[in-house]
Order: structure tokens, then sequence, then C-alpha cells
């Protein structure tokens, strides 16, 4: 079965899904959760642990190795029922999925802070904070630091490098309550 229809498969049967993902050459990550959107070029995986919906995460399609979902899968899925947590799977926020341009339009004009993830080693970026500028190649993030101050200027990042994208998610939502600009020295005054 190709890959969008796995895809297709997943979504339609509401079905937790392991998503294999090739991120650099010769690494893989597994992302976790129920696929709750998608578009030709991109899905939106509702991650779970620990038996609880999380948040949610946009992942690339061509990035995608295979989809799959093991017999105890069901299980968990039973589970998830009980504790009512399958109830909360779904989208909260409405995302124009056609491209990475797209999504981060919505963001940007929902004022939705996200992160945006480079898993390759080699390059190995995360940022945090709100979308700035949307162009036809990359995305710029005011990134804020793990003490909430955000950054004077915004990271640029390309729409080929990410690997990525966490929204809707407790730690970026609660962080972003908490974010501040740092105060900058008072300019020295002539006497």
């Amino acid at each position: 079965m190709k890959i969008r229809d796995q895809i297709s498969k997943h979504q339609k049967e509401l079905k937790l899904a392991a998503i294999t993902r090739k991120v650099a050459k010769g690494i893989e990550k597994v992302s976790r959760g129920y696929i709750v959107d998608r578009s030709g070029k991109l899905v939106v995986l509702q991650e779970t642990e620990d038996f609880r919906a999380l948040g949610f995460v946009i992942l690339p399609v061509d990035q995608m190795k295979k989809i799959k979902s093991q017999k105890h899968d069901g299980y968990y899925d039973k589970i998830m029922e009980l504790e009512k947590e399958k109830e909360r799977i779904g989208m909260k926020t409405e995302i124009e999925l056609k491209n990475w341009k797209t999504a981060f339009k919505t963001f940007q004009s929902k004022r939705i802070n996200v992160i945006v993830e480079c898993e390759d080693p080699k390059r190995d970026s995360f940022s945090i904070g709100p979308v700035t500028k949307v162009t036809d190649k990359g995305v710029s993030i005011r990134h804020f630091d793990a003490e909430g101050f955000l950054a004077e200027k915004p990271t640029r990042i390309k729409y080929k490098d990410i690997t990525k994208v966490v929204f809707d998610d407790r730690y970026v939502d609660v962080f972003s309550r908490y974010v501040r600009e740092k105060k900058r020295p008072a300019e020295n005054k002539e006497k």
C-alpha cells in the first residue's frame, strides 16, 4: 500500500499510527498518534503518550517512509476510549495545509506560537515562538529562550530544512503565556 493510501486509511479509521520518517541521510524518527488532517504535502498528527491526547505535529509527507499500526495498538486505542481521551482527538485549530507557506500564514494570522524543528543532526535546530514573516522559501520565527525572553531578531528557517512543526501543544501554549522582552540598558544620558 502506498504511503498516501496508508495516510488516508489511518485518518479515516482514526487508528493509532506509528509514522517512520527519514529526517536526514541514515536518520529516521518515529512519531506516534492519530492522523487528524492532511493534504498532498503535509499531515497533522495528534500525538499521544501514556494514554493521553497531546498537541499537534505537522509532518511533511515526502519524509514519510512507512506508517503502521500493530496488533497491540488496538488495545491502546481501547484504553484511550475508556479513559475518554479519544474524545479529545481532532483539530482544535483549522490550518490551511496546502504547503508550508499556507500553514505558516495561518499560524501568523491566528497568532499561534509554534515549535519548528530540523531533526537532522548536522543542522539540529529548534525554534519556538511567534511567526513574524512568511515567504515563498521560508519562515521567520521570533524565538524565545528557556527563560521566556524573546530574541531581538527573528530566526529564518528554510522550508526544505523543516522536519516537524508543533502547535496547540501544552508546552508551547503554557510557555507562550509567560514570554517577555529583555530589558534594554538605558542609554547614557549626557549630564
